[in-house]
């Protein structure tokens, strides 16, 4: 028996796709019934209300047609009556009316007379002709467009009608002996009164071929005022809604008297018979019988007609507050469902084609089940080559291969979040973007709705808040968090996690997350989890921690299956904090050398003010501008940020060669001053001790007393004396230049003579010593002359390096020449040509200084722009004698700068600093002789940069009104 059920259940256990084919069948096949009986039921009562809500707009515009149409008629004959006209009786008095009530024909289309009729048989009226009988009755004109018709009962019942046409002139009148008609005969007539308006019951009007009703009202003295009002309008508001070829419109009131209909038997009967019309001419006593069934103003139902079935619905029209129609719209059931019957056999017929067709798409349905196990093993594949290209993954609803991929599809995620985070933290340089990079990325690839890194200082006394990230608001404001120091007690237990335990844990936050920061998080105190991960340099040393947050109900499923994860993401961050840290720190290192480089060069001579310090600021500014332009010849260059780098270094450096520069040639104020020995001052003063001691004798011997011709012989001599020495102490100075005549003067003067009776050997250190090579023996006294320039003062070069062939300088022989009437002879400044050689050769210098750094590849270029500021664009400059198109634009943008600052730069105690005017000035000068870069001082002048400077490194008495239009070129 056992082995029987066994067989039973082995034959059951088919292949899955049997199953789902069998189950697809029995699915397609109720739900393609259920299709069919829903869709039928609710198209037809779609219909049903769609129909129902045409009903309604039908009774609405029937509704409001009425009230558009008659209400103004009701309005004049109010007003008729209240006025003169009712009292008129002459033809004249009468006929002085005629003009305002054919404007108010005019005005109301739908009345067809206004009448007025007196109680002793007299009445007349104004009305439009139209196309009525009345045309041929009366044999009109064929222009008639108006008649005006008087009744005078007094003169043997006279009846005269008068013509006119549509812009109411006068055509003729006639006499009319066989048209008698007596208002007073008629029910409206007899039925009015001063209280009211009335509304006559429908009535045929055989000469306008039409149905109309009779507004009437009777005057204070018992004339009616009538107005004749045709309902032909209304039927044509009842066709134009016609949807279906049988829709029926019928407008009529409580006696079945129709007064309009879209029926075209309607017209017929009124031809033929002239006469009222009943429901019972349109419809059989069956019909009728279901109408009135119908309820007033209900939902739409159905009755039988011929056999037939149809929907109808009645609507109450109120004509005024006495008079209320109904108003019956009805439309054969096969007619309005007719869609119906059709989707109904469509739908019959798609399903069977869907039956049909569902039997190979089963089959094929039942392969692509395992197709997410085919793609959840090739997603895998890829992982495996470091391939995070995603696999578009077909659903399914198994739940073991739903596990399966969502499972590889983390994975997926949380290596290629893992690389994507490596990469983007190798590529950033910035400290601080690199923490906010670190910050955003940890958030986004944990998915958790903030995070917070803090830092331990440098210091190792605080733990600082560096970034925070708020998913739901993408808020990183860190002004609200409190930083701790590491021993303060409110962070005891943190700490002791943080720096003893050095273990992640849980909802121990370093900031108390209050309500204000809830609120940035969008979460509440009891939805609040998060986890610390303490950050580790490579020593093993806590640097900070991570802080991450998230909504509570993640809580499990994150210990159970993410947390190693992101423990593993959280300390490769830290690792990659502390290193860049790390590179930070020697970045700051150099640029402190750098900084006191340049610091101490300015510190080094007074002479040079700060402008090491400035000049890398100005070069900056205007590289910087240049590289934000978009106008030529500029829109192709761009800074990035490690060319920006190379810049600041640059800059900074751009003077380093001035460390070589002795100070006694830079700080060198006169054209005589030197590095001296004193000595020969002191020997000088001797001599003059010799002189006056031999002078005090000469006079002692001749009384004191010089005789006047000798006096005066003296001093003449010393008024020479005294303006040749005016004249050497005035070319000493050198601010201005030497001219021939004072050249000569000064070689006139050091040609005379005096007696050195002391030995000018004597008191020297020993290279001077060397210099003065006194190998003959000379003794004193000796005749020298005033000036001298001795082979003594020639100093030698010692060094005896190679010229660089790069280098367009050229040493002189000498390092330097200290000759005093070679110095007293420089024509301009007070550097001799050697002084200024040293002087420029500092530009040499910085380029073998930095030259001589390692710096890295994407620094390259820091020699050249560096050295390259003395350049001109025309290739006349120092010290490699470059043209514009061989220097970077940064070198020609440094030139500028160093000039501009140089020449405006008032802490250099050898000259009076410029104004902004005398600056730029001389500075448009050097763009035409084609020393600096006409674009670059354009653009230095038109961004304003100047300006900017001048606002924050010159006196404001340097800062006069700059016209740069004179400048610009």
């Amino acid at each position: 028996m056992i082995s029987r059920i066994k067989k039973i259940k082995d034959k059951l256990l088919l292949p899955l796709h049997i199953h789902i084919s069998t189950l697809f069948m029995v699915m397609i096949v109720v739900i393609c019934s259920v299709q069919i009986y829903i869709t039928n039921k609710g198209i037809n009562q779609l219909l049903l209300e769609a129909t129902s809500t045409i009903f309604d707009r039908i009774s609405t515009d029937t509704r409001s047609s009425i009230r558009s149409e008659y209400r103004p008629a009701f309005n004049a004959i109010a007003k008729l009556s209240k006025r003169d006209i009712v009292h008129t009786e002459t033809l004249e008095q009468r006929n002085a009316y005629f003009t305002e009530l054919a404007m108010l024909l005019d005005l109301h289309k739908h009345v067809s007379t206004y009448r007025i009729s007196f109680p002793n048989g007299d009445w007349f009226g104004v009305g439009i002709l139209g196309n009525s009988l009345f045309r041929k009755k009366l044999n009109t004109p064929e222009n008639t467009y108006y008649f005006f018709i008087n009744h005078n009962s007094a003169i043997e019942n006279k009846t005269t009608v008068f013509f006119y046409d549509n812009q109411a002139r006068f055509i003729r009148s006639d006499e009319l002996n066989e048209h008698q008609y007596d208002p007073r005969n008629e029910n409206w007539f007899k039925n009015s009164n001063k209280e009211k308006i009335v509304l006559s019951k429908p009535r045929y009007f055989p000469g306008l071929q039409q149905f109309g009703l009779t507004l009437h009202k009777k005057a204070e003295n018992n004339v009616v005022v009538s107005a004749d009002i045709l309902m032909e309008k209304l039927s044509h508001v009842l066709k134009s809604t016609t949807i279906y070829p049988s829709s029926l419109r019928v407008l009529y009131d409580e006696k079945s008297i129709v007064y309009a209909s879209n029926a075209p038997s309607l017209a017929l009967i009124k031809k033929e018979e002239s006469k009222i019309i009943n429901l019972s001419d349109l419809f059989n006593p069956e019909v009728l019988n279901s109408i009135n069934h119908i309820n007033l103003d209900q939902e739409i139902q159905p009755y039988q007609n011929n056999g037939e079935k149809w929907y109808g619905k009645i609507f109450s029209v109120q004509i005024n507050t006495e008079r209320t129609l109904n108003l019956l719209i009805a439309v054969k059931e096969s007619e309005l469902l007719s869609s119906a019957y059709i989707i109904r056999q469509q739908t019959i017929l798609w399903s069977f084609v869907i039956l049909i067709l569902s039997i190979p798409c089963v089959y094929f349905l039942s392969q692509r089940i395992s197709k997410p196990m085919q793609q959840a093993t090739e997603q895998a594949r890829l992982i495996s080559t470091f391939d995070f290209s995603s696999i578009d993954q077909t659903p399914t609803k198994i739940l073991e291969i739903e596990n399966l991929t969502r499972s590889i599809s983390s994975m997926k995620s949380a290596i290629e979040n893992y690389f994507n985070l490596t990469n983007s933290i190798s590529k950033e340089n910035d400290f601080d973007e690199l923490i906010k990079l670190i910050g955003r990325s940890t958030a986004e690839a944990t998915k958790a709705n903030a995070a917070y890194l803090y830092l331990v200082n440098d210091a190792e006394t605080h733990i600082e808040p560096q970034f925070a990230w708020r998913a739901t608001t993408q808020n990183e404001d860190i002004s609200q968090l409190e930083s701790f120091a590491l021993n303060d007690e409110k962070i005891a237990k943190i700490i002791e996690h943080m720096m003893i335990k050095k273990k992640p844990f849980e909802n121990l936050n370093i900031n108390l997350l209050d309500k204000q920061e809830q609120g940035k998080l969008g979460l509440n105190s009891e939805q609040i989890w998060s986890i610390t991960f303490p950050l580790f340099s490579r020593e093993k040393q806590t640097i900070g921690a991570m802080v991450l947050v998230f909504d509570v109900k993640e809580s499990e499923y994150i210990r159970h299956t993410q947390f190693h994860y992101f423990e593993s993401l959280v300390n490769y961050t830290a690792i990659a904090l502390d290193g860049r840290k790390m590179q930070q720190n020697q970045k700051n290192l150099l640029d402190s050398f750098i900084q006191i480089m340049a610091s101490a060069i300015d510190t080094k001579s007074p002479y040079t003010g700060n402008h090491c310090q400035k000049v890398p600021l100005l070069t900056q500014w205007l590289s910087q501008v240049a590289s934000d332009s978009s106008t030529p010849p500029f829109n192709d260059f761009k800074l990035s940020s490690t060319q920006q780098e190379e810049l600041r270094i640059a800059s900074w450096l751009h003077d380093c060669g001035k460390i070589t520069t002795p100070e006694y040639i830079v700080d060198k104020a006169t054209k005589l001053e030197t590095i001296y020995n004193r000595i020969h001052e002191i020997r000088t003063r001797f001599e003059v001790l010799k002189r006056d001691a031999e002078i005090k004798q000469w006079k002692q011997a001749f009384n004191n007393t010089l005789p006047d011709e000798y006096r005066e012989e003296l001093e003449q001599e010393w008024q020479r004396l005294d303006e040749e020495f005016a004249l050497i102490a005035r070319v000493n100075v050198g601010d201005e230049f030497l001219s021939e005549q004072d050249a000569e003067k000064i070689q006139e003067i050091g040609q005379q003579t005096w007696v050195q009776t002391l030995d000018n050997s004597l008191g020297l250190a020993w290279e001077e010593k060397a210099r003065l090579n006194n190998s003959n023996n000379i003794r004193v006294p000796l005749t020298v002359t005033l000036l001298q320039d001795n082979q003594s003062h020639l100093i030698p070069r010692t060094t005896n390096t190679d010229q660089d062939p790069r280098f367009t300088l050229q040493p002189p022989e000498y390092t330097n020449n200290i000759g005093e009437a070679y110095n007293l002879s420089i024509q301009r400044g007070t550097l001799n040509n050697e002084e200024r050689f040293t002087i420029n050769d500092h530009i040499i210098q910085t380029i073998k200084m930095l030259e001589a750094l390692p710096f890295p590849k994407t620094m390259k270029d820091v020699p050249k722009i560096a050295g390259g500021h003395h350049e001109k664009v025309d290739g006349t400059g120092y010290p490699m004698g470059l043209k514009a198109e061989e220097m970077p634009l940064t070198a020609r943008a440094m030139a500028i700068a160093d000039i501009f600052e140089a020449l405006t730069s008032h802490d250099r105690p050898y000259k009076k600093a410029k104004t902004l005017t005398e600056s730029l000035k001389i500075m448009s000068f050097m763009v035409k002789d084609k020393h600096i870069d006409k674009a670059l001082f354009n653009l230095f002048l038109t961004s304003g940069l100047y300006l900017k400077y001048a606002e924050i490194h010159l006196n404001p008495e340097q800062c006069d009104d700059v016209d740069i239009n004179n400048y610009l070129s």
